[in-house]
Parts: structure tokens; sequence; C-alpha cells
């Protein structure tokens, strides 16, 4: 799989098939769905019990799994068993973000540099946390590029990962909340000059974000949790929340004006709650204008959707290379891309018969064309079997025999690339039922065995496995050595087996 996943992408990008996804927040508080659906966002949320996540990291993970089958079902209709693609903003957990100048360099020079000045500011060790980074803009004058990284636990977006794609989701990106607000701002935001740089202060049920944006990108951010703030009984005092305003807003404004030249042209205030004692607390620490965030959406969206919705707009081409940060890891795109592949194949079992069946058609037709073109020149009374009339009915029964053979090749084709398909349905069904991430599925013919690798997350589960192989009647005795057991880093177990295909055709 691993090895033809690469021509499978260049043919989904020849063909232009769009790939979208729907925006989704998940919180220690809530899930929030948004997608388009017809020119209107559609949303939906769903308010998790408490201790179902503790700061991103899934504490009951049978509960946190209920919750996402029912705003499946609630959303796309319980009988749907189509994978849903989605962008993901895990609001709770601690996402690490870095920004640093390089010198204007190009290629391979260009990731080099990046990828060790990223090694050097990871908070925790590199193996342990996915990264990303994006080139925000480059200084002509200065000949300097301003480069911005990102980092998050490895295990915490794994869980979250492989929690969603049991459940029917299939994970396409991972951002920080801060990156899809931004970009709400950049993309939807009304009445601002997108080429002036901004103090974004959103509130919402997570906490307060201080978002620094120059030309529509995210330079800076820095964050007030309500659980940082709140006293023993989980209060937050008025007086507090001013006080903490008041002294972060001062703080980041006095970071700006040492990083950078230009003045800021204001606030842009996006508030659930204490929005009133937010804007004044903005008006009197600061010498700026302060506005409210308004959106050019025909509806209405409020605050608390915002990073749901910054998801969104990422969603909504999520097929194309992106130059922003992806936190998704190697697991979660092999995931999106084996899914790819799986629904190219599904639509091509359809139009396959219907184009070669079309062709068939031709052929026939062409074939009956030559037959009376013969038929009609031998009746002919001063017909001759001699010289150039000679070579002309030679030459008609070859194109015949030529169509002929087309039709046979056509027919072969559309019944190999039918079991084929079939194969690996059968083989990823059986593996979705225990719990099974497959990695890689090789076979060369019907006489040589299939190669199956993969991780579970328990060892019993690949025994499970191997018994629901050997139990279908598609296939034969499966070989599963105990030293193609190994246990992962991330607590899993990978394994390889190996089986034949039975005499019972698909």
């Amino acid at each position: 799989m691993n090895r033809i996943k690469p021509y499978f992408q260049k043919i989904l990008s020849f063909l232009k098939i769009r790939v979208s996804a729907v925006g989704l927040e998940v919180s220690d508080q809530v899930l929030r769905l948004i997608y388009l659906n017809k020119g209107a966002w559609q949303m939906e949320a769903l308010r998790l019990a408490p201790g179902v996540m503790e700061k991103g990291e899934i504490k009951d993970a049978a509960a946190f799994a209920a919750a996402l089958h029912e705003l499946k079902a609630k959303v796309f209709g319980a009988k749907n068993k189509k994978k849903i693609n989605v962008v993901v903003s895990l609001s709770s957990v601690s996402i690490y973000s870095q920004a640093f100048t390089l010198p204007i360099m190009e290629g391979s020079d260009l990731d080099k540099a990046i990828n060790l000045n990223v090694q050097m500011a990871s908070p925790v060790d590199i193996s342990h946390a996915y990264f990303g980074w994006q080139v925000l803009g480059r200084d002509e004058a200065s000949l300097r590029s301003e480069i911005s990284a990102a980092f998050v636990d490895k295990a915490l977006v794994d869980g979250i990962t492989q929690a969603l794609y049991a459940a029917g989701f299939v994970t396409v990106g991972v951002e920080s909340r801060a990156l899809a607000l931004v970009r709400v701002l950049r993309e939807q935001g009304k009445g601002l000059d997108i080429e002036k740089s901004y103090l974004l202060l959103n509130i919402d049920n997570s906490g307060i974000d201080f978002l620094i944006v120059r030309k529509g990108r995210l330079y800076f951010e820095y964050a007030n949790l309500w659980r940082d703030l709140a006293d023993d009984k989980g209060q937050i005092a008025v007086e507090k929340f001013e006080q903490t305003l008041t002294s972060s807003l001062r703080q980041v404004v006095n970071f700006y004006t040492q990083h950078w030249p230009e003045p800021l042209a204001g606030v842009i205030l996006a508030a659930v709650a204490f929005n009133v004692e937010a804007e004044k607390a903005a008006a009197a620490a600061l010498s700026l204008p302060v506005v409210p965030l308004e959106l050019s959406t025909e509806a209405a969206i409020s605050p608390e959707w915002y990073v749901a919705f910054g998801c969104g707009l990422r969603g909504l081409n999520a097929g194309n290379a992106s130059n922003e940060i992806n936190l998704s890891g190697a697991q979660a795109m092999d995931m999106f891309h084996e899914e790819q592949v799986l629904d190219f194949l599904a639509l091509w079992q359809i139009l396959i018969p219907a184009v070669l069946g079309f062709l068939v058609i031709i052929l026939i037709l062409a074939d009956n064309f030559l037959h009376a073109t013969r038929s009609g020149v031998e009746a002919q009374a001063a017909f001759s079997q001699h010289g150039a009339e000679l070579k002309e009915v030679a030459a008609l029964t070859a194109s015949s025999t030529a169509f002929n053979q087309s039709v046979t090749l056509v027919a072969n084709a559309e019944s190999q690339i039918d079991k084929n398909y079939l194969i690996i349905a059968e083989i990823n069904n059986i593996a979705a039922a225990n719990n099974i991430n497959i990695n890689n599925i090789s076979f060369q013919s019907p006489g040589t065995p299939i190669l199956v690798a993969g991780v579970a997350p328990a060892a019993g589960q690949i025994t499970a496995f191997k018994n629901a192989i050997q139990g279908d009647p598609h296939f034969g005795t499966v070989t599963l050595p105990l030293l193609n057991i190994q246990q992962s880093e991330n607590g899993g177990y990978l394994f390889s087996m190996s089986f034949p295909l039975s005499n019972v055709a698909f």
C-alpha cells in the first residue's frame, strides 16, 4: 500500500478530485462541529461530561468514543458508515509556538536550516512531539525570512486521532486554536485592512487569547486559561478578570513594539462573555481603537464557534497542499491517504464498468461495420481476389481481429481491477472491526501470499484479527510468527502476517 500511495496521489491530483473536510473543535468541555452545506454553515455541539478529558488528554476513552459516535450520528445520520474528513483544533492541549528569522534561502538549504532551528526551539524531546512550520514573510530589505513553528505532544494527538478514526472521522489536519482564529479574521473579517497589524483579543469558554496578526498571519500568541484565573470554588471575579486582561494587554503590546516597527492598527475583540468589561479595559489600557470582530458571512456565527469555524474554512479545500502548520502527524496522514485510495477505487469500480461497457459497444459496432463492408465488397460482380483488392480485404480482416482482441483485453482488465479492490476492502473491513490500523497490504498474484502489516492497541486484538482472517472463506491459513509482533513506542503493538487466497471466488 505504501509503495503505490504516491502514484494514487498523483492520479488524484491529475483528475483534480477535490477533498473537503468539516471543522471540529475538541476541548475538555465540548465538541463543536461545523460544515458548509448548500452555501450555509451548519453547526452542532455536544457537551462532554466532567472527567472525560483533562487538559486535552482522554481520561474516559469509552465516554469520549460514545460522544464522537453520537455527534456523527446527529449530523450525518446513524446509518451513515462513510468516513468523514475533519480538520481538528485541540483547544485544551498546550501547543507551543515559536517564531524566528533566517537568511533568505531556497529549496533544500531552507528546509535544512528550518529543521535545525525547529529542533533547537522544541520545548521537549523532538521524538516525543509533532511539529510543523510555515514561512510568514520575506523582508527583501534585510534579506531575512520570518518562520513560525509549533509543537504538540505526540501521544495526545495520536490518542485523539485514533479515537476519531474509530468513530468514523479521518483527521486531515490538526492545528492550534490561535491559527484557526487568525484564519477567521483573515478570510471572513469585515471592514479590516488585512495588510495592517492588529492585536486580536479572543474570549471564549477556554480562556483569553492575545494574538498578534501581521498581514493576516499569526506572529505571536499568549493565553490566559480560565482554570488559572479561577478561585478555589471555580469562580472568576470581574476585578480579577479586568486586572489580568489589562496586565496581559500591556505586556503583549510592549512585546510587539520591541519586535516590529509598524504601529498596531487596533484591537479586534471577539468575546463570548465579559465583552463590555473587555472593551472598557482595553480602551483604558491602550491608546488604540477597540473594534468588535464582524464577519462577512450571511448568517451570524457567534464567537464561541470561531475556532471550529476557522477549521471549517481550512477544510473547504483540505486536499490541496497547504503552507500552514499541520500537527496531525504521520499516523493520521497515513489513515487519510489510505482512505483516499479506497475512495478512489470505490469511485472507479463504478465508473470503469460503465466506460468499458461503452467501449465494448463501440468495438462491436465497428466490428459489424467492417463485416458489412467486407460482405458488400464480396457481393460485387466485378470483385477480384487479386492485386490491390486482395490486400484491402486482408487489411479489413486484420482490423476486425484487432478489435475483437481489444474487447477481450478490456473485459480482463475490468475483472482484475474488481478483484484487487474486493481483496483490499475485505481485509480493511476485518481490520476496522478488530480496531486494527493497517500500515501495508502487499500481494502480487493469486498464487502468492498476501502480506499484511499493521498496529494494534493490544496484543489480544492481533490474535482476534488473525482468527477473523483465518475464518474468512476467501483466505487460507495465517502465518504469524511471534518474532513479527513488537511493542511500539506509543504502547501499541506492531505486527506482520501472511496468508494465501483460498479457492473461494470473490
